[in-house]
């Protein structure tokens, strides 16, 4: 046999020199796939984690609960819940009772001068009842250990002599008398000025506010306290409204069931707003009656002195305004065409408001035509102005009218019935 080394002592056609894996010497290759996978630790899936969650379920397997188990449950959390409602009330009212009781007993020791009162500011004169001393310090260099007066500072004013000199009275002062300060009340809290809230803020007051009439509402509900508000049902939403397990057996007697719910429900929203409005009529009503007596803030008033009240849109916007704002008094004129005079009684608002309106928003002089023959009439150098403004003693006017007067005369005579003759003086003389 030939010897496959060279001349360096090296073998001939065998690579490197590196021993084979014992697991390649095996002819069956099937044999080594296998083997290889099973042993290979990077194709091994047996260490790897499985979900915990999902291990668990399947190890429990599917549980039922029982029909009326979740509803006990939730019955007895309402219990529960119910029961410590009502201890918290219990222990609401129990404390605002002993804070009654703890108010009165204190103001029983006020009445009794045993304690200060804080209202009067005696609380900062005296901290305590037990730090009053028995006698001043002040008193104690004339008193003895008895608490009487020492011999030497009395002073026998009956049987002395009358005329005795002030050096004598210096040295022997007289402590009879002793005036203690009166507490002066002191503020301590100054009176703070008032916030107006903007639109805005009341409109976020209003939502909290009803935010939270809201939650309790529905936190009583829950609880039991009060019964659960019946659906809104209309043609709209009725078959959304029941639930899916429940059969309507007569669909058309359903359906006439909602068309009378929906008008009970309007007729309930027409007859609170009617109601409503009778009660804004009735307050208006009582309102005016109040303001017919003889006040000094309803009797203010307000006169003025136009050249013509010819424009029917001018006579419609006094009308209305001065019914509206409930005013009394009187416009006269003479004529339809004449000048005249305008007589408000009312409260200083209201005829604030009135004169802003006959004298800036009222245009006197603009145009207008005339429906009844149809022609153009033109108003310039028509004017208004006020010629007296003041507060009423009394006031004769029980409401507001507007009359046309003949002449003059006839506009004097109507005044006179109502205590108003001098505003026609007022108005010749302007």
């Amino acid at each position: 046999m030939r010897d496959a080394r060279d001349g360096n002592g090296r073998e001939k056609g065998r690579g490197l020199q590196t021993k084979v894996n014992p697991l390649l010497l095996s002819s069956n290759l099937n044999l080594v796939r296998r083997q290889y996978k099973e042993e290979n630790p990077y194709l091994s899936t047996s260490g790897l984690r499985i979900d915990g969650k999902v291990t668990k379920r399947l190890q429990r397997g599917l549980k039922f609960h029982r029909k009326g188990e979740i509803s006990s449950q939730i019955e007895i959390e309402r219990q529960e819940e119910r029961l410590r409602y009502e201890k918290q009330l219990e222990h609401e009212r129990a404390e605002t009772i002993r804070r009654a009781r703890e108010k009165a007993e204190i103001e029983a020791k006020i009445a009794l001068g045993e304690v200060p009162d804080s209202l009067l500011g005696e609380d900062k004169y005296l901290k305590k009842v037990e730090d009053v001393p028995t006698v001043e310090w002040w008193d104690k260099v004339y008193l003895d250990e008895q608490l009487d007066i020492l011999p030497k500072y009395r002073e026998d004013f009956e049987d002395g002599d009358e005329d005795t000199d002030d050096e004598d009275e210096d040295e022997h002062p007289s402590i009879r008398y002793i005036q203690h300060p009166v507490p002066v009340k002191v503020q301590d809290v100054k009176p703070t000025a008032k916030v107006y809230l903007t639109k805005k803020e009341q409109k976020k007051i209003r939502r909290n506010r009803r935010k939270v009439e809201r939650e309790a509402k529905e936190t009583k509900i829950k609880l039991g306290l009060e019964p659960k508000p019946e659906p809104k049902v209309k043609l709209a939403n009725m078959m959304n409204v029941y639930e899916n397990d429940q059969n309507i057996t007569d669909p058309t007697q359903w359906e006439r069931t909602v068309i009378e719910q929906v008008e009970e429900r309007a007729k309930d929203h027409f007859e609170t707003n009617r109601k409503r409005h009778e009660e804004a009529v009735q307050k208006r009503k009582e309102k005016l009656q109040n303001g017919t007596t003889d006040s000094q803030l309803d009797n203010h008033c307000k006169v003025f002195r136009f050249g013509s009240l010819a424009n029917p849109k001018i006579r419609y916007k006094l009308n209305t305004n001065s019914r509206q704002l409930s005013l009394r008094g009187a416009c006269l004129r003479v004529n339809d065409d004449g000048s005249g005079i305008i007589i408000v009684v009312g409260t200083e608002k209201s005829c604030r408001f009135f004169e802003k309106l006959v004298l800036h928003r009222i245009k006197w002089d603009e145009d207008f035509e005339d429906r009844d023959n149809g022609t153009h009439r033109t108003m310039t150098g028509n004017y208004i102005t006020r010629i007296w403004q003041g507060f009423l003693k009394s006031n004769k006017f029980p409401h507001w009218f507007m009359k046309v007067c003949n002449d003059e005369e006839e506009l004097r005579q109507t005044l006179r019935q109502f205590d108003a003759e001098h505003f026609f003086t007022t108005l010749m003389t302007r």
